[in-house]
């Protein structure tokens, strides 16, 4: 805040003793232009007082009894000093002219007593001028300071409730309303969509006026033209609007000056009111005496005018932002139902793994200490991380659907024709009997075989089924000993053994690579898109989802520290959403204690984030998430 000159001592009265004077606020400017100049004459007796009033009438400036020189009777005044009964000279500051013999006192001007008659008004008509001329420079420089702090306070809002609060809070700051409110332009309708009030604390409800000239916002709307009304009780009654009442009569409270601005967006075009109530003389104290309420001046009119626009150009940056993101959720959304569609059996996953993610990611920024010190997810690195959750797997669109879609170790056309082998063995068993080639016994030992042969090839097709070396021998000599028609065709031919022989799972070594390749092309798709700062850990973080702490993970085989701790997370959650659905098709769903056992598995072997795991578990965040079919 600006200051006057400080002033050491002032010479008073002999019956007077002298105050030291400190450093004085100077009056804001928006308030000093709005008020005359103020001037005090010290000592207050002195007999050179007529002539400064005098003086002071000539030059439209306020004469102010000031009996004790004290800071609050000196502040943001000019002072007249009177030094003809004292020969010292102190330092009075550039805002006082001393009446004094000696020449050497540190002020604005010095006078003689002889030249008092004929300097006193053209030197204090000087100091006035230049006061008022300070008076607008600061006022200047205030008005630039506060947009800027507006502007800046609501360029960094995304949530329009808070933006709108902020618009209303900064306004009746500045113009020291006690109460005001704001009113948006939505569908043909003005909408009262934020109101405050110093005086009378109260929990404003949404309302809708009509779009004319009836109300006194809907008529600023129409026209784009303010209104500054010094008193609503005292309105000619051929205006076209009329002012609602009922908040005073409900509550005791009395509207008197009122300033509504229009809001006016790049366009010029009116997106919303801005309307002030009651200027009172302190900011954000209550109104005891509605008598006080002051008017609202033109400079406040011309400040009130600026902040609706700056506010109005924030609001629809709001709404574009708000366009854009509406917009990239949808492409998100897009994104995800094109992974369904050509998986169906997944649907929800990428929902239910970007919610778990989230709900992880806060449990971990909340809690904040032990193995979580310094794990923070701000709002913007929560919605990063839903994102790259919701799109962890789109590269599944690079997969061939017959490998995504697999759901047995074999694929359905695969087990046709092995099927198919079987009933044309079939078949010559029975030509052979009937050309007696093989006998009665024979042939029934054979049938018996060739089924119970089928019943293993159908039995270990299964993903779940756990294949063994017995099982692979077994497989071999199915191969081998039954012969068909064609010499050089097997019953079973060396991939399909392959096949039958995968372990557990339904995807042999090279399908498995396939994919697993989802996860480069997810990156591959994610790092082209012209992601704004606060989203660009996207595509890593989709990156990083396969990723194990041992190094283990695909496809970079990161370890540790190498993996965002967001990835981290995505990982307990992936893996714990896979295993609880029961809408897989090769598989049935576990119940959550199933799934974190083997997440628990998973993290003492050094896998996953042993602490993360433990934090999931013990808070449950899966609640109200589980998949279809899942088991609770």
């Amino acid at each position: 805040m600006d200051t006057i000159e400080p002033v050491s001592s002032i010479a008073q009265p002999a019956d007077l003793p002298a105050v030291p004077m400190p450093t004085l606020p100077r009056l804001r400017a928006v308030e000093a232009l709005e008020s005359p100049v103020e001037v005090v004459v010290v000592p207050a007796d002195s007999p050179l007082r007529e002539h400064v009033a005098h003086a002071c009438a000539s030059i439209s400036a306020n004469l102010v009894r000031a009996d004790f020189a004290t800071p609050s009777a000196l502040m943001g005044r000019l002072m007249v000093v009177d030094l003809t009964r004292d020969d010292r000279a102190p330092v009075l500051g550039s805002r006082t002219i001393a009446i004094s013999e000696r020449l050497d006192i540190d002020c604005y001007a010095v006078i003689t007593p002889d030249q008092v008659e004929g300097q006193l008004q053209r030197v204090l008509g000087n100091l006035v001028e230049r006061e008022r001329l300070l008076g607008q420079i600061a006022h200047d420089r205030d008005t630039i300071q506060i947009l800027n702090e507006i502007g800046y306070a609501l360029s960094a809002q995304t949530s329009q409730s808070t933006l709108l609060d902020q618009v209303l809070t900064h306004a009746r700051r500045v113009l020291r309303a006690d109460g005001g409110s704001i009113y948006l332009i939505e569908d043909d309708k003005l909408v009262f969509t934020c109101a405050q009030n110093d005086t009378i604390r109260f929990r404003p409800q949404r309302q809708e006026l009509p779009f004319d000239e009836t109300s006194l916002a809907g008529f600023v709307a129409t026209r784009g033209q303010l209104l500054n009304i010094k008193d609503a009780y005292d309105l000619p009654d051929d205006l076209p609007y009329r002012i609602n009442f009922s908040f005073d009569n409900e509550t005791g409270y009395r509207t008197r000056s009122v300033l509504l601005v229009p809001m006016h967006d790049r366009n010029s075009d009116v997106i919303g009111v801005l309307a002030l109530i009651n200027r009172k003389r302190t900011t954000g104290s209550q109104l005891v005496d509605f008598s006080e309420v002051l008017p609202f001046t033109a400079p406040c009119a011309e400040l009130a005018r600026s902040i609706a626009s700056q506010s109005a150009v924030a609001i629809e940056n709001y709404r574009l932002y708000k366009e854009i993101r509406d917009l990239f959720d949808g492409f998100v959304e897009a994104s995800v139902s094109v992974i369904e569609a050509r998986d169906p059996s997944t649907g929800g996953h990428s929902y239910r793994v970007a919610a778990l993610t989230q709900r992880l990611a806060q449990a971990a920024t909340e809690c904040g200490s032990g193995p979580f010190t310094g794990v923070y997810f701000s709002e913007q690195q929560l919605t990063e991380l839903r994102y790259a959750a919701m799109l962890h797997d789109f590269g599944k669109v690079g997969v061939r659907e017959e490998i995504l879609l697999k759901s047995e170790k074999l694929f359905s056309w695969e087990m046709q024709n092995i099927e198919a082998r079987f009933r044309i063995a079939q078949m010559q068993l029975h030509l052979a009997v009937s050309r007696g080639e093989m006998t009665e016994s024979r042939f029934t030992e054979q049938m018996r075989q060739l089924r119970a042969d089928l019943d293993t090839v159908r039995r270990l097709k299964k993903p779940s089924t756990r294949t063994t070396e017995a099982d692979a021998l077994q497989l071999e000599r199915i191969a081998q000993v039954w012969k068909l028609v064609d010499p050089s065709e097997r019953m079973l031919s060396p991939r399909e053994v392959s096949r039958l022989c995968i372990p557990i799972g339904s995807l042999d070594p090279a399908e498995r690579l396939e994919i697993e390749s989802h996860v480069t092309h997810t990156y591959n798709f994610l790092r082209v898109i012209p992601w704004t700062p606060a989203l660009k850990g996207v595509p890593d973080l989709a990156y990083a989802h396969h990723e194990k702490l041992d190094g283990t993970g695909y496809p970079r085989g990161l370890r540790d520290d190498e993996i965002p701790v967001g990835a981290q997370f995505m990982s307990i959650t992936d893996i714990f959403d896979a295993l609880t659905a029961g809408d897989r098709p090769y598989r049935t769903g576990m119940n959550p204690v199933q799934a974190l056992g083997i997440l628990r598995s998973e993290a003492k072997r050094g896998k996953l984030f042993s602490e993360a795991v433990e934090l999931f578990a013990g808070q449950k965040l899966w609640t109200g998430l589980l998949g279809p079919g899942s088991r609770a």
